[in-house]
């Protein structure tokens, strides 16, 4: 399964220690990243622009066919998103908001022949996300994301399960499709996902928990470094932790081995070392993580049939 490093800026030159793509999102990426565009292709590595789908939805932006092309057009990059705009749930879905975003998908292809677009479907009633993948197919995208799931996994366990019976339902409606997950990759996450066949995710995970001060230990989750009496409940990290961190660092390779000390102790060097273990590292999940019972329910789940997973899923309850 491929990795995709989600980045702000060039502050984090992610891209000189790992060969994975990256992706920014266009309506806040720093001038610095987008000049550094070109360089980053030229090394074999590609490069991905969100629509920024998600911060529209937040933050109750507006943003045109138009200005999304004028923008589009400015970038150096292999794909990008269409403008296809979640809904905050999935009873908030229709078949008006599913045709708006494949028009909106059609538009731009047919406006950007010489890009290559890659349509979004979200959580949406399972005829309306089956109806969604059949009509882009028609258009033959080389990938076809699953995005709008970040709200409902916020949420509590019953939505993040939904969200990923939803995935499972289009890998097993459609085998031979390369799905991309957008902005669900945590550690555990990433391992949850490539279970269920997907081709690719992205992840912001790694530069996220390194602001708050966290690194992430292969197999036993998140520890806080940092001196802050705020860790949001985050446990600190033990020296004995810290040695079978730098161990299964050490034994995959890392390149900056010499400096673990320094690099823990700061923001870049905590997103560096969490970078490295999301992608070079499967420490598998541990049986006290909360993720684990999920796991272990969506394994189960994918020995189910179509027609039983679809009743499952859309009846599923909607979290508040």
């Amino acid at each position: 399964m491929h990795i995709v490093l989600g980045v702000a800026n060039g502050s984090i030159p992610i891209w000189e220690i790992l060969d994975n793509d990256i992706m920014f999102n266009h309506l806040v990426a720093s001038k610095s990243l987008i000049r550094k565009l070109k360089a980053i292709r030229h090394r074999g590595i590609g490069v991905w622009v969100d629509s920024g789908g998600y911060q529209i939805l937040k933050k109750g932006l507006k943003i045109s066919i138009d200005e999304l092309l004028r923008r589009y057009r400015m970038l150096n990059a292999d794909y990008y998103m269409s403008l296809d705009l979640p809904v905050p749930s999935i009873r908030f879905a229709s078949v008006e908001v599913v045709r708006r975003n494949i028009s909106n998908f059609v538009e731009i292809v047919q406006r950007l022949p010489d890009h290559t677009i890659i349509p979004v479907v979200h959580l949406y009633p399972s005829d309306l996300l089956i109806w969604a993948v059949e009509k882009y197919l028609e258009y033959d995208p080389p990938i076809i994301a699953y995005g709008g799931v970040v709200p409902s996994t916020l949420n509590r366990r019953e939505s993040r399960l939904r969200s990923l019976l939803g995935f499972l339902i289009l890998r097993k409606y459609f085998p031979n499709v390369r799905f991309h997950v957008l902005g669900l990759g945590s550690y555990v996450m990433v391992r949850i996902l490539k279970a269920l066949g997907a081709w690719s995710i992205d992840t912001s995970t790694w530069r996220v928990k390194a602001a708050y001060g966290h690194v992430i230990i292969p197999g036993m989750g998140e520890r806080y470094v940092g001196s802050r009496k705020i860790r949001f409940g985050t446990p600190p990290i033990k020296p004995e932790e810290i040695e079978i961190l730098y161990r299964k660092l050490r034994r995959s390779r890392f390149p900056l081995i010499d400096r673990f000390h320094e690099l823990i102790s700061s923001f870049k060097g905590r997103a560096i070392i969490n970078a490295w273990v999301i992608t070079r590292i499967d420490g598998g999940i541990s049986r006290r993580s909360s993720f684990y019972r999920l796991y272990r329910q969506i394994v189960e789940f994918a020995q189910m049939s179509i027609d039983e997973l679809v009743e499952i899923y859309d009846e599923g309850k909607e979290a508040s």
